[in-house]
C-alpha cells in the first residue's frame, strides 16, 4: 500500500512508472549490496564458521565445500552431524595453495643447482 502511494506521488511529480520502477530497483540493489558488505564484515569477526558461513567466507559453492570435506581435503570439525570450520585453519589452507612467481621459481632453481651440482 505504501509503495502504491509513493508511486502515485512520483507520477504526479512527472516521473513515468518506468522511471519510478527503475529507481526502486536501483535502491533495492544498493540495499542488498550494503547487506552483503555487512555480512562480510560480520564473517571476518567470527572464529568458528558453520557450513554455509564457511562457503561464503571462501567464496565457493556449498557443493564444492561438501566435496572438499568428504574427501578430507579441508580442515573441519564434525561434532554430532554438524560441520564447523575454524577461520584461522581456513586461512592457512588457502595460503598453503600459493602459486610461486617466476622470480621465486628461478631463485629456488638457482639455490638447488648451487647445493646439488651436476657431476659429469
Amino acid at each position: 500500500m505504501e509503495q502504491a502511494l509513493v508511486l502515485a506521488e512520483q507520477m504526479l511529480e512527472g516521473k513515468s512508472a518506468a522511471q519510478v520502477l527503475a529507481q526502486q530497483i536501483f535502491m533495492q540493489q544498493q540495499t542488498e549490496d550494503r547487506i552483503d558488505a555487512l555480512e562480510g564484515l560480520f564473517l571476518c569477526q567470527k572464529e568458528i564458521f558453520n557450513f554455509d558461513e564457511a562457503a561464503a567466507y571462501l567464496s565457493m559453492s556449498k557443493s564444492t565445500l561438501y566435496k572438499l570435506t568428504s574427501k578430507r581435503e579441508i580442515p573441519h570439525y564434525k561434532p554430532n552431524r554438524f560441520v564447523f570450520f575454524e577461520r584461522s585453519e581456513l586461512d592457512k589452507w588457502i595460503r598453503a595453495a600459493a602459486v610461486k612467481t617466476e622470480e621465486q621459481l628461478n631463485e629456488q632453481a638457482n639455490a638447488y643447482t648451487m647445493t646439488n651440482p651436476l657431476y659429469v
